[in-house]
């Protein structure tokens, strides 16, 4: 399973943000540019990004980053019309956000495997990230991480689970301690990898640091 240290968001509307983005994976300082679908991406300009995501991902050279994609969650009804937007671009993964049960991984899986079916591609070369951002998402980790073979990494939407709790997030970051433990529980378990929460502070570098080191501790 390839590394996934560094993973930059950007939104799929903004082609010189992408442009700018395929030359950090070109320079080998990322591991994962995710072109956005979801929340990066205002409603009235997710059509936009439907037509400029595939363009970029057969135009633009990423170099080593892993070329991503995050669709909209199952809940939005927006999510089959990107998937079929952009799965005939063949991105490397594709990122499922507000994953609440195996239902919402098992419906982009069988999408994948269709489209591989149907352009002659490789059985499962295109892996599911999943984001779990719900309480209930957390209680169902399980069925969750044993939804799909091509689930590779689980990863933890702290902003939306704070809300979705009514929690208020700290610094410390005690609000998610249970949450983060149950993530990483639940992913050694399942040989998965546990990807970590945004660090949402940009100009506090040590505060990134120390979070970077609590993360790397658990």
């Amino acid at each position: 399973m390839r590394p996934r240290r560094a993973l930059l968001y950007v939104p799929g509307d903004d082609l010189r943000k992408i442009q700018k983005a395929a030359t950090l994976g070109v320079s080998g300082g990322l591991d994962c540019i995710c072109l956005d679908l979801e929340d990066g991406v205002a409603f009235q300009a997710k059509g936009t990004a439907r037509v400029q995501i595939p363009q970029a991902l057969g135009s633009l050279e990423f170099g080593r980053a892993e070329r991503l994609v995050r669709v909209n969650g199952a809940q939005s009804g927006l999510q089959g019309e990107d998937l079929r937007a952009v799965l005939l671009a063949r991105p490397e993964g594709i990122v499922v956000p507000k994953v609440e049960n195996a239902e919402h991984l098992l419906r982009v899986d069988e999408a994948i495997s269709a489209a591989e079916a149907r352009y002659g591609w490789e059985q499962g070369e295109i892996a599911l990230i999943a984001i779990v951002e719900s309480a209930r998402g957390i209680l169902n980790l399980g069925q969750i991480a044993a939804a799909s073979n091509r689930l590779q990494a689980i990863a933890l939407g702290a902003e939306d689970l704070a809300a979705d709790m009514g929690a208020i997030r700290t610094r410390g970051g005690d609000e998610m301690f249970y949450a983060r433990s149950a993530l990483v529980m639940h992913c050694a378990a399942y040989g998965l990898q546990a990807l970590d929460m945004v660090y949402v502070d940009l100009k506090d570098s040590h505060g990134l640091f120390q979070e970077a080191r609590r993360a790397f501790e658990m």
